[in-house]
């Protein structure tokens, strides 16, 4: 570190209190301060002023370093610090008027050291020659690197706040012999207001360093975390609330916290949370649903804080908003797929015991129809029962493809010659005759089960034309990248808002005819591939349906 802190790295060895008060040796009448009371009084002030002020060590010790030539011979200038635990000192700050080989960050122990009782008692330490110490003391690494700058004498001083230790600071001359007891009593007063800008400085530091931590929880937390003043404006947005809810701190600070919710509330809500929060202190869980910039409703859970003053006067209060949207989703599909896992199960069993009832009435209703002439008015009958027979036979097959796991048998298949495949078994139904069918696709492949896919666009399909009794425009765009997409877009009726949710619901259906297993089946078997599949409609202006398949 300075001379004579013998090998700073790992550990201190030998005693440097050594102190030149041979006047054979000193020769002349002791150095004193040749400046007046009056210079030392204006330096105090300085640093004084520079403490006050908040300046920064270095700042107040480059002042000291410029300033205190005219009271004290020194060419170097070093201040180090003890750690928390007093263990190790450290070279904070070095200012030399040659070039510098032990500066800033050079530390050691204290312990064993020939500073520890500079340190841990207050003394001071005089070294009138260090060539000749280091002779004395050739395993003192500081002092050969002090050497090595040129520096022939030294003088250390602890430095002390409030009765403790918090460093040392060293000064060294190019010339051996020039530092005296007496100096050290005029720099007392000095090194003590360097102990306060150091001390003054490390506190800023922790201080700095915590509100930084506080603020970088704050900022970067995944939650949102609103501070919300007295008069319900919002005054603290961190990133979390960005990313929950869209908006830029800029658009949201000094704004209602009403901002965000639906407008069916009508305010009641926030009342509700501000009054729970004035009376009991907190709300704690409370799940609600907001609105996000962009319109999207997501279920939130919100946990807010009062926050008063020193005389418990209500400030506002703190929330923490959490988004549970996906949660919520996740537990719906939960207890969505144990319900069908149920339904599944018991449709199996009921269609195969359906199945060959049916198929044995289905084959005796026939061979009665055959007996019935061409002519006679029961055949007419027979073959209506023959009908409501099949109706049921195809039921009972949609329950066996619901309840039977969707296990895709993946092939190389053009999807868009699937799309057209599907679609020549439909344009021959009246109800399509109507229809303007256009399909745009450029060859995109993927890999798939051509067998359930073919189910899939005849389901959606048929939806679609159903969904235009009177004709219209069916269009069907295939596009290529990871996952392939396919969108479905007619111009029908489109789909009551309240039904969009249910649509992928079992037995759930605004037909008169039908199952209601259709979507049902086509989401299970894009699942099964890994895909999904997404519906966009408006009443009265068509539905849009997304089809996406990993390719």
């Amino acid at each position: 570190m300075e001379s004579c802190i013998s090998s700073l790295k790992p550990g201190w060895n030998g005693d440097c209190n050594e102190r030149a008060v041979d006047s054979s040796r000193l020769g002349a009448e002791p150095f004193l301060p040749a400046a007046d009371g009056a210079s030392q009084m204006r330096l105090l002030t300085e640093i004084t002023e520079s403490i006050n002020l908040g300046d920064s060590v270095e700042a107040v010790f480059q002042l000291v370093y410029d300033r205190l030539r005219e009271f004290l011979p020194y060419n170097r200038i070093a201040v180090a610090v003890a750690d928390e635990k007093k263990e190790r000192l450290t070279i904070v700050a070095a200012r030399s008027d040659g070039k510098m080989v032990l500066g800033k960050g050079y530390a050691g122990i204290i312990a064993g050291s020939s500073l520890e009782p500079l340190f841990r008692e207050g003394t001071i330490r005089i070294i009138n020659d260090l060539q000749d110490y280091l002779v004395r003391k050739p395993g003192s690494e500081s002092t050969r690197l002090i050497v090595r700058e040129g520096m022939r004498s030294s003088l250390t001083l602890p430095l002390v706040v409030r009765g403790k230790p918090t460093g040392v600071i060293f000064f060294s001359s190019r010339e051996p012999h020039v530092y005296r007891p007496e100096h050290s009593d005029f720099l007392r007063s000095i090194v003590g207001h360097v102990a306060i800008a150091l001390e003054r400085s490390r506190l800023a530091d922790e201080l700095r360093e915590k509100t930084e931590y506080l603020e970088n929880v704050l900022q970067n937390s995944a939650d949102a975390i609103i501070v919300i003043d007295a008069h319900n404006s919002i005054r603290t947005w961190n990133e979390g609330a960005r990313r929950i809810f869209g908006y830029e701190a800029r658009e949201v600070l000094g704004r209602d916290d009403s901002l965000f919710v639906p407008p069916e509330e009508g305010g009641a809500e926030t009342t509700r949370i501000r009054e729970q929060v004035e009376r009991e202190g907190f709300i704690k869980d409370y799940e609600c649903v907001r609105l996000t910039r962009d319109g999207r409703r997501i279920t939130v859970n919100v946990t807010s804080t009062a926050l008063r003053d020193r005389q418990g006067r209500p400030m506002g209060r703190s929330s923490i908003v959490r988004d549970v949207t996906q949660e919520k989703k996740l537990q719906e599909d939960l207890r969505n797929s144990q319900s069908l896992a149920a339904v599944g199960e018991l449709a199996a069993t009921v269609a195969h015991e359906i199945k060959n009832p049916l198929a044995g009435i289905s084959g005796a209703i026939q061979v009665l129809r055959d007996a019935i002439p061409e002519t006679g008015g029961r055949r007419e009958i027979v073959g209506e029962i023959l009908e409501q027979i099949h109706r049921l036979d195809r039921t009972v097959r949609d329950l066996l493809t619901f309840a039977r796991p969707a296990t895709p048998s993946r092939q190389d298949l053009d999807l868009g010659e699937s799309v057209a495949k599907a679609w020549s078994l439909l344009h021959s139904q009246p109800a399509a005759a109507a229809v303007r069918f256009r399909l745009d696709t450029d060859g995109v492949r993927a890999q798939a089960d051509s067998q359930l896919l073919h189910q899939v666009w005849l389901n959606l399909l048929q939806n679609a034309v159903e969904a235009m009794p009177r004709g219209g425009d069916l269009e069907v765009r295939v596009t290529g990248g990871d996952p392939v997409q396919v969108e479905i877009r007619d111009s029908g009726s489109g789909i009551d808002p309240a039904h969009q949710a249910r649509l992928f619901r079992p037995f759930f259906s605004t037909k008169t005819r039908g199952t209601g297993l259709g979507l049902a089946i086509t989401k299970k078997i894009l699942e099964a591939h890994g895909g999904a599949i997404r519906v966009e409609s408006r009443p009265k202006q068509g539905t849009s349906i997304l089809v996406e398949i990993p390719r």
